[in-house]
């Protein structure tokens, strides 16, 4: 296994180093959705849950075959970074000028 996913040796190093990325970058979209949901109300709360559930439908989707057998790491890695910095930006925003209900279903 590569220790140094910089200078990934081979596809086995990188397929690893991409599933570890993948893991963290999850790790974050759960933990800024928790933060976002905390600053919402009940029913901005229950949007943000609807709008997380349809996003995940389009990720399994846009991410696995059409057999569903396998999973496209990379493509799971770039929607999660995607979804990431867009919880990132709905946190901010109710940080800055209040959370907007009509952006949540984004």
């Amino acid at each position: 296994m590569a220790n140094n996913c910089d200078k990934a040796r081979n596809t086995y190093d990188d397929i690893y180093c991409t599933n570890k990325i993948y893991a963290s970058a999850d790790a974050d979209l759960n933990k800024n959705y928790q933060q976002l949901r905390l600053k919402l109300d009940e029913t901005q709360q229950k949007i943000l849950k609807k709008s997380q559930l349809a996003w995940i439908r389009y990720r399994d989707a846009e991410c696995t075959d059409d057999q569903q057998v396998s999973v496209d790491v990379q493509c799971r890695l770039s929607t999660t970074q995607e979804r990431n910095h867009w919880l990132l930006e709905r946190l901010r925003e109710c940080q800055t000028v209040g959370c907007k209900t009509t952006r949540l279903s984004e």
